[in-house]
């Protein structure tokens, strides 16, 4: 989603970090050497004492998803939809559910710690939100197909939307037998509904992911039970279940943004995990271009300076990473072992970057 993208080292620490710009704002991007929240939190650390002038932080990836919630159950989500997390119900917008008092009879009490994101980042989700009551969806399938133009085929399927013939829904109370195996062949597919035919994924079109806006639940374990997602969604309004926002969010007013790839149940698979990102990523796009750069002129960048004067806007990337691949794309892994590509213009510069940006032809001059 990069414009410009190029990869820079910092004295003094040992991160690969990747630079580029999104509009008017400059954006650098890191990746976490391991799933869970402690590990998000150092990454961030780091990078903010590289890049000190970073003014913005997203948390965007993939995450686990309540199929349904709020009143009644009512609303549903989908894979490939996008959860972004806001305050709601007196909740900061994240929610560490494992970061408590344990009393009683070993029920954990949890305590809220967790800040809210920022009021120019709240903003922005609100103007947006606007905008997309007033015309026919996002921009998301635009910045989808930009992505996939320019692949080649095998690499394009990484960022296609599956199908909602492959949205599977099991029943609560039918678990996944072997952990060994996929269900393709082995899950009685009787104990499963199809998500297009029920409410509103029947109705809509491919590339037309909806956004959800609620609480996320942050923890350092993977989520694997419909029994446990329905309990936290229960108790704390959760409608997504990720791994590293809390250690983000427990020091900087962060703004998480994730895309549906599973519904936290025994029966995950990597099927989604692709397209969950690449919408995630469009949203956080389409966010940051409706979101004024601030911290001075639109020349100036997040990236280090010697004199320490430069201000700007910076992106933060969860567990995700996007690297150089010298192949005129960008390469963006979300952990899992799959691999999707971003479609970018501009020159490549295939090769680490020493020094500070404004010697490259494309960056601003201070």
């Amino acid at each position: 989603m990069l414009e410009d993208p190029t990869t820079m080292e910092v004295p003094d620490d040992d991160v690969l970090y990747h630079v580029g710009r999104i509009g008017s704002h400059f954006v650098v991007m890191v990746v976490c050497p391991r799933m869970g929240i402690e590990p998000a939190a150092t990454a961030l650390a780091n990078m903010r004492r590289s890049f000190p002038n970073i003014k913005h932080v997203l948390v965007v990836g993939i995450a686990g998803g309540m199929p349904c919630y709020g009143p009644d159950l009512q609303e549903q989500i989908v894979l490939g939809d996008v959860v972004v997390g806001v305050p709601q119900h007196g909740r900061g917008g994240v929610t560490h559910y494992e970061f408590g008092a344990w009393e009683g009879q070993k029920e954990l009490t949890v305590k809220e710690h967790t800040l809210h994101p920022s009021a120019a980042l709240l903003t922005a989700v609100n103007n947006l939100r606007s905008v997309h009551m007033q015309v026919a969806g996002s921009k998301i399938p635009q910045y989808l197909y930009e992505l996939r133009r320019g692949l080649n085929e095998r690499s394009r399927q990484a960022y296609e939307d599956p199908g909602a013939e492959y949205d599977y829904l099991f029943e609560d109370n039918y678990p996944h037998p072997d952990r060994g195996r996929f269900c393709q062949g082995l899950c009685d597919a009787t104990r499963a509904k199809l998500r297009k035919g029920r409410g509103k994924r029947a109705e809509r079109k491919s590339d037309q992911p909806h956004i959800h806006y609620g609480n996320v639940g942050s923890a350092n374990a993977v989520v694997r039970s419909s029994a446990n997602r329905n309990e936290l969604h229960a108790r704390h309004n959760i409608i997504c279940l990720e791994m590293e926002a809390a250690g983000v969010m427990s020091d900087y007013q962060g703004l998480v943004i994730r895309g549906v790839c599973d519904y936290a149940d025994s029966h995950k698979n990597k099927k989604w995990q692709g397209y969950a990102a690449a919408t995630a990523a469009a949203y956080a796009k389409e966010l940051l271009l409706l979101l004024p750069a601030g911290g001075g002129s639109s020349t100036e960048s997040s990236l280090p300076d010697e004199r320490n004067g430069t201000g700007g806007d910076g992106w933060y990337v969860g567990r995700d990473q996007f690297h150089n691949s010298g192949a005129g794309f960008m390469n963006f892994n979300m952990g899992g072992g799959v691999q999707t590509n971003n479609n970018t213009a501009g020159n490549q510069y295939n090769t680490p970057f020493y020094g500070h940006p404004s010697a490259l032809p494309q960056w601003p001059k201070y």
